[in-house]
């Protein structure tokens, strides 16, 4: 296991779905029938059963050859989904803080016996398919025009869980009022030239929390987990965002 870019990622861990995920053989418990300790059933003997999985205490009792079921183990699988568009880039806080998010979640993916993958995507669209049955987080500032619920719903399509972790700069959150100023849309490179006054940055923050409660009640709705982020250290977001929603726990 390669060690975190943070050192406070050690501190924390993937909280995990309840709902084990599926994946390849490994260390987490899974939903078919395998080779872990845990039994779950038996059934008759059939020519090509492990020997193994006879259950011969049955088979002195019964004079009948059963086979022992037992729980599949699997390392799950952990999509993580990276918003490179330019939106995610206008400040350097802003950057950092979803790249170490990104490099955190594949750090406990792989401590919790997860096989995590980093998917780069522009309008939240992995240019690879991402696994099935597996658990996906997706790290964006959704600061997009069009409407990121359909997005949202076909990450959702199947995963086990949809995580969904929205980072904005503390600026873009709490714009102070800063008088005549001119913006630049990075994403059209459209120029707007306007007074930051009270009521301009009232109507801001109006805005923002309506897409807020968008991308959640999107997220809710497919039944994953979301937090809005302000960038900071990542001990911060931890310890301010993703554990009271649930997304990390302490190790």
């Amino acid at each position: 296991m390669r060690a975190p870019d943070d050192p406070a990622a050690a501190e924390w861990r993937l909280a995990w779905p309840r709902q084990p995920a599926g994946g390849a053989a490994g260390t987490r418990l899974g939903r078919a029938t395998g080779a872990s300790l845990e039994f779950v059933d038996s059934r008759d003997y059939v020519v090509g059963d492990d020997l193994r999985h006879v259950d011969w205490r049955a088979y002195a009792r019964t004079d009948q050859l059963r086979v022992r079921l037992f729980r599949e183990e699997v390392a799950p699988a952990l999509d993580i989904v990276r918003d490179v568009s330019a939106s995610m880039a206008v400040t350097a806080d802003k950057t950092a803080a979803a790249d170490v998010l990104c490099d955190a979640f594949a750090f406990w993916g792989e401590r919790g016996g997860g096989r995590p993958r980093v998917y780069d995507a522009l309008d939240l669209q992995p240019a690879t398919p991402l696994r099935r049955d597996g658990v996906r987080v997706v790290v964006s500032d959704f600061l997009q025009p069009d409407d990121p619920a359909p997005q949202l719903t076909r990450l959702a399509i199947g995963a086990a869980l949809l995580i969904v972790v929205q980072v904005l700069d503390p600026w873009e959150l709490d714009p102070a009022t800063e008088g005549a100023t001119a913006l630049h849309d990075c994403e059209s490179d459209a120029r707007l030239d306007l007074v930051l006054d009270a009521a301009v940055i009232a109507r801001y923050r109006g805005r923002l929390q309506r897409l807020c409660a968008s991308v959640e009640h999107a997220t809710r709705r497919v039944g994953g987990r979301f937090a809005t982020v302000a960038a900071a250290r990542l001990s911060t977001m931890c310890r301010d965002a993703l554990l009271p929603a649930g997304i990390v726990e302490t190790a």
